[in-house]
């Protein structure tokens, strides 16, 4: 079994990401409530979940890649491609639910009403990443600067899910976004260090 297991890392990724989303169906049941309304908390808390990983496998790309082989690429790609997605999901089910198109808009005013919607915003942060990163050979030069917004939109999304997520209500669960955020940020700062010092090194 041990074997079947490291000969097949994918395996292991996927198991652990499939643990992770049953982990978070029982989180969801806990509390049931319309199937909308699930159905938006869920793939909220998915996608969080998912680009939290994305964001930090990131940092440890190549490492990973000799540990785990060239398939966590291919998972790697399938994660922020999956929490793109169900990124999209949630606000489509909201909006569903309260009959408006406006909850896509974002609000500026009054300070903690930004504050508690920050999601919106932070959706349009992660599309405009996204689209520079799948057509990055057109942006060579700029398009890591561009993907520095998901580290801002991580942070945003923590925000608005600690202000009024249902589910992040408990001290453990407000306790874990919150170093989850740290660890995000710890790692904004790293690559920008990073960069800075290869600038200094090639001057």
């Amino acid at each position: 079994m041990h074997k079947k297991y490291y000969k097949n890392p994918k395996l292991i990724i996927i198991t652990l990401f499939l643990l992770i989303v049953l982990l978070i169906l029982f989180t969801v049941l806990r509390n049931p409530e319309d199937t909308l309304k699930m159905i938006y908390r869920f793939t909220g808390l998915c996608a969080y979940v998912f680009i939290f990983f994305v964001i930090v496998s990131s940092e440890y790309i190549s490492k990973m890649k000799l540990l785990l082989g060239s398939s966590f690429i291919k998972v790697h790609h399938f994660l922020a491609r999956a929490g793109i997605m169900l990124m999209l999901v949630h606000p489509i089910a909201f909006a569903i639910e309260k009959k408006d198109l406006m909850v896509f808009l974002p609000v500026l005013y009054p300070p903690i009403r930004f504050l508690e919607l920050a999601g919106r915003p932070a959706l349009y942060l992660f599309a405009v990443a996204a689209i520079v990163a799948v057509y990055r050979k057109k942006f060579i030069a700029n398009w890591k600067k561009v993907h520095y917004l998901n580290y801002l939109a991580f942070i945003m999304v923590t925000v608005h899910a600690m202000l009024i997520g249902t589910d992040i209500n408990s001290a453990v669960s407000k306790v874990t976004v919150t170093f989850m955020s740290l660890i995000v940020a710890g790692i904004f700062f790293h690559k920008r260090l990073t960069s800075k010092r290869k600038v200094v090194k090639y001057k």
